[in-house]
């Protein structure tokens, strides 16, 4: 948890005060589901560690995967605002999920209005990756949507402090990858090989490795700008004027300053 808070673009008061308040540390292994739709909830969920996916169920037992969780992310903004969620939450790899009660997120909100303001600023990318998820399914053939989420993959992995050469390391088993592009498991097993056949992607056992970042996201076609890559930190709110009437200081702070500069074809 405090590795965690460290690295969020907050200031020392705002992060020491996420760190002083309960919670409740919650561990899963791969596989598990951590929640489910209609399950009441009364706290926050927030990622820590490991790889999680959100996901639907249809009544006939088919599923479709929306987004990928990655570290440092509110799971589910549903509990906080009506005390259930709308989706399941699977765990990809072993995970750690810390759980504060909902009262005190909405205290802290109040006491600390920049928490809430970077907490608007991922959920603002989020409703970008999901707009994006649905143009690949609904557009894209199967070659450049299997190219797109990877790359996608990668760069939220260094988004999040991964190395890059890590970061080249997709462990998506091809199941999820299929619920997510809207494709069979033999159909992803038949595109992994033509983009293998091609040089871009090696299989190394339960992985995918990026060999060519480049020329894979430029089969895709990526543009990262739906990432929003460079604007980690979310903008400054205006200083206050005083009651004496001094000037207001601060503006929103440079969106391009923050965060690591990320173009989809580096290597």
């Amino acid at each position: 948890m405090i590795r965690f808070v460290r690295h969020l673009p907050l200031a020392e008061s705002e992060k020491r005060a996420i760190l002083d308040t309960p919670r409740e540390i919650r561990r899963f292994q791969r596989g598990d589901t951590i929640y489910r739709p209609d399950e009441p909830c009364d706290a926050a969920r927030i990622l820590v560690e490991g790889l999680a996916a959100q996901y639907r169920i249809l009544p006939n037992g088919e599923r479709q995967s929306a987004d990928l969780v990655f570290p440092a992310r509110f799971c589910d903004l549903g509990c906080i605002l009506f005390g259930v969620s709308d989706h399941f939450l699977a765990a990809l790899t072993d995970v750690e999920v810390v759980e504060i009660s909902t009262g005190r997120v909405l205290d802290l909100f109040a006491r600390y209005p920049q928490i809430p303001v970077l907490l608007l600023h991922q959920e603002t990318r989020n409703r970008s990756i999901l707009f994006e998820r649905l143009l690949s399914v609904g557009r894209r053939p199967a070659i450049r949507r299997l190219a797109h989420l990877l790359t996608e993959f990668r760069l939220r992995r260094e988004l999040a402090g991964v190395a890059p050469s890590r970061a080249k390391r997709v462990l998506l088993p091809q199941r999820w990858i299929g619920d997510f592009l809207g494709l069979t498991t033999e159909h992803v097993s038949r595109t992994i090989a033509k983009l293998k056949a091609m040089g871009l992607i090696e299989q190394h056992r339960n992985a995918i490795v990026i060999r060519d970042p480049a020329g894979l996201a430029r089969l895709a076609e990526f543009d990262p700008g739906y990432l929003h890559p460079g604007a980690e930190a979310p903008p400054q709110p205006p200083a206050r004027r005083g009651r004496e009437g001094g000037a207001t200081v601060a503006g929103f702070g440079d969106r391009g300053s923050g965060g690591p500069k990320i173009s989809a074809s580096e290597s």
